[in-house]
């Protein structure tokens, strides 16, 4: 089927939701992606975080097919063997003695807030509020859209569930302030994703850690984007140095398989009784086995790589980027960075240029240039991409 007969039934019975690049993908090798005219294009995107072995990867193949042939699906009523491999491998660590399973960040977020629920209910404390973080984001259902510190993403789903209370990202005292007796919970992410790549600072983190245990809060970070090793370490919150109650996982974890996890501990991890909570797709076996082969990658010897190209990419975007007056910021950890620029100069403009030269790159707040290649990115990869950026920079008057 060729693009325009795709874009004609887009156009005719698909809900008007997406405003869709004119290009559609049909294969892919490595971080090369090749649309239906033939084109290549080196995908420094990776479907947002979320294609982390690169395509076509030949160990994720098989794992899907073996499994495929073997059973897709029985559902939560029974056990399944990749799940509880998949189980085994998340814990091991001790970090966390809890995981549920289910198919998208939103619904891992879901769970973390359910949790909190459960336990105010249980205990009759009434301290059913969460703390969210203005320019956060946290999914697409109400509850988590509501969770989400951007207005733009909820104000036209109003009325929105209650429970939810907003504070300035990176601000302690804001977070102390807004802390009254109904709060059971801060909802944080490490690193800003949609809100432009804004991690957030050690003594903030940390700080909102130590203040959580201090004042019996459960704390929940969302790292459905920072987590399964794009930023170097296993969860990106191993770079502060913290342990929180609740953290949520989804895009890489499965390398491209929809699977999602909230894993938890202490009373967090014991909230829930038989019927709480549930799914019917969730940890299935096609997505366990899937996943099953990330985690073993990551284990061995690719967070290791995740981290040595982090460094290399922020080196060459600093090198080759910073010294342009309209770059105004180069942030981030790991594979998961952003390039902030002046508003005189469109981030989607440049990485419309970047699409024309070969080149996948996304967006964000405060127009920001997303860039979360797969785990397998090359050096040569990341010179030409940053050279092909240094080169449309040059070629900008502004």
């Amino acid at each position: 089927m060729d693009l325009e007969k795709i874009k004609e039934i887009e156009k005719e019975h698909y809900m008007d939701l997406f405003r869709r690049s004119n290009i559609c993908f049909e294969r892919g090798e490595g971080c090369t992606l090749y649309d239906t005219a033939g084109h290549a294009y080196t995908d420094f995107f990776g479907g947002i975080a979320v294609s982390c072995l690169g395509h076509n990867d030949p160990d994720l193949v098989k794992a899907i097919s073996d499994q495929a042939g073997r059973i897709i699906h029985t559902s939560n009523l029974y056990y399944n063997v990749p799940q509880a491999e998949l189980t085994e491998k998340l814990t091991r660590s001790g970090m966390f003695s809890r995981v549920f399973f289910c198919n998208s960040g939103a619904e891992a977020n879901e769970c973390a807030i359910k949790i909190v629920r459960k336990l105010a209910y249980a205990s009759g404390s009434g301290r059913t509020t969460i703390l969210t973080a203005r320019e956060s984001f946290h999914g697409r259902t109400l509850a988590t859209v509501t969770a989400t510190g951007q207005e733009k993403y909820s104000a036209p789903f109003a009325p929105l569930p209650d429970g939810f209370r907003y504070v300035p990202f990176n601000d302690l005292d804001a977070l102390r302030d807004a802390t009254t007796p109904d709060v059971g919970a801060i909802m944080l992410e490490c690193i800003q994703g949609e809100g432009g790549m804004i991690p957030a600072t050690y003594d903030y983190l940390v700080g909102a850690y130590a203040f959580a245990k201090q004042k019996g809060l459960l704390l929940i970070l969302d790292e459905v984007q920072t987590g399964t090793g794009r930023t170097g370490k296993f969860f990106c919150f191993e770079h502060y140095g913290i342990q929180p109650d609740i953290v949520t996982l989804a895009k890489g974890l499965g390398g491209g398989v929809p699977i999602a996890c909230c894993l938890a501990r202490g009373e967090a991890a014991e909230a829930f009784r038989p019927g709480d909570h549930g799914t019917t797709f969730g940890g299935g076996p096609l997505a366990c086995a899937a996943a099953n082969v990330v985690m073993d990658k990551l284990n061995g010897g690719l967070l290791d790589r995740v981290a040595e190209m982090g460094d290399y990419l922020a080196d060459q975007l600093s090198s080759k980027l910073a010294r342009h007056k309209f770059v105004l910021d180069i942030r981030g950890k790991g594979l998961l960075r952003g390039v902030q620029l002046d508003e005189k100069l469109s981030a989607a403009g440049v990485a419309g240029k970047m699409m024309s030269l070969g080149v996948i790159i996304g967006t964000c707040g405060h127009n920001t240039l997303r860039i979360a290649p797969p785990y397998i990115i090359t050096r040569a990869e990341i010179d030409d991409m940053t050279d092909k950026l240094e080169t449309i920079f040059s070629n900008t008057n502004i």
